[in-house]
């Protein structure tokens, strides 16, 4: 699907709120917005179509950019409506033969959640790899202070955060009711923008296009990732060779740096003292195809503050599948 606004427009129309030149009155935004998202269920393949989606699963390839490294391999995804998602990432690092790879789920389930990540494989005694991804851990002075019960909370409103981004893209529905953020306007065409706040406080938007009335891209921020390595050629530290941290022992020929429990430990605690900068993100959808009656996008791409950073391409759907109930359990 030919995508019909640039991401600078996008950006640029994002903080207004009036619609060529002219303040829209609040219940006439309300009306509009409610008419906006009726369009689109209607594209989407009608309101009980949409509504009738209880839960969907998909996965395809991805690629993605971290810590200087290009990432790629699986994701497997499924969604059960409304407080559900189960995502399971297969990575290897691209470009390195026999090089680490990386098995990382992440689950919530309703009021628990919880997240796994095992390294396999690596270069001459392993590389050992530990990610931050957008709005990954509760960061901060003291985190490791907290207590269980704390930690499952932040998991949980974390999880919440992502699982309401996608509801969004895939069937327009927002964490709280959607408002009126006006137009984004191109030479090549326009989309009316829904905004809401999500649970971080910031703000989610919706861009949907006026011709097709397909959701075309979601908005939001979130910290960017950080990545800390340790093995393999070229050292150990956050972004990997070259970064802050890189380098040192083990230099190329050399035994492979190996971190001890206390370090490894040590570096996770500044990484979450810390935290990163907020970046902005673009998660934008095409490529739409019918899948039991509801279209869905089969091409999702993520830019990080304008730059590409993910590319996932959806190869299966299954809309309302049977799902074991061991999948929400911890193994």
């Amino acid at each position: 699907m030919r995508r019909l606004i640039s991401t600078a427009a996008l950006m640029m129309a994002a903080t207004f709120v009036h619609i060529d030149g002219v303040s829209i009155l609040p219940l006439a935004a309300q009306d509009r917005v409610a008419g906006v998202l009726a369009e689109a269920k209607k594209a989407l393949g009608g309101a009980d179509k949409v509504a009738a989606v209880k839960g969907l699963t998909a996965e395809g390839p991805f690629r993605r950019a971290m810590g200087g490294r290009d990432m790629e391999g699986t994701v497997t995804l499924t969604i059960v409506r409304p407080d559900k998602m189960h995502r399971v990432e297969e990575m290897a690092m691209g470009g390195m033969v026999g090089g680490p790879s990386i098995e990382r789920t992440s689950v919530l389930a309703g009021a628990k959640a919880w997240d796994d990540m095992s390294n396999r494989g690596g270069m001459g005694g392993g590389m050992q790899i530990v990610m931050r991804g957008p709005g990954d851990g509760p960061g901060g002075p003291g985190a490791g202070a907290m207590t269980e019960e704390q930690m499952n909370e932040v998991r949980v409103r974390r999880a919440r955060v992502q699982l309401h981004r996608l509801l969004a893209a895939l069937v327009v529905e927002g964490p709280a009711a959607w408002t009126d953020a006006g137009i984004a306007e191109s030479p090549d065409g326009k989309a009316d923008i829904l905004e809401t706040k999500e649970e971080t406080g910031r703000v989610l938007r919706l861009f949907i296009d006026q011709a097709t009335h397909l959701p075309l891209m979601v908005q939001y921020q979130d910290p960017k990732p950080m990545v800390m390595m340790q093995g393999g050629p070229g050292g150990r530290g956050p972004g990997g060779p070259g970064g802050p941290g890189g380098g040192g022992r083990g230099g190329p020929g050399g035994p492979p740096p190996q971190m001890s429990q206390e370090e490894m430990q040590k570096r996770m605690e500044e990484m979450r003292a810390n935290p990163p900068a907020l970046g902005t993100y673009a998660m934008h959808l095409g490529d739409y195809k019918k899948v039991d009656g509801v279209m869905l996008p089969h091409k999702i791409d993520i830019a990080l503050d304008g730059q590409p950073n993910e590319e996932w391409t959806i190869e299966k759907y299954k809309v309302n599948p049977t799902i074991k109930a061991d999948v929400w359990e911890k193994k």
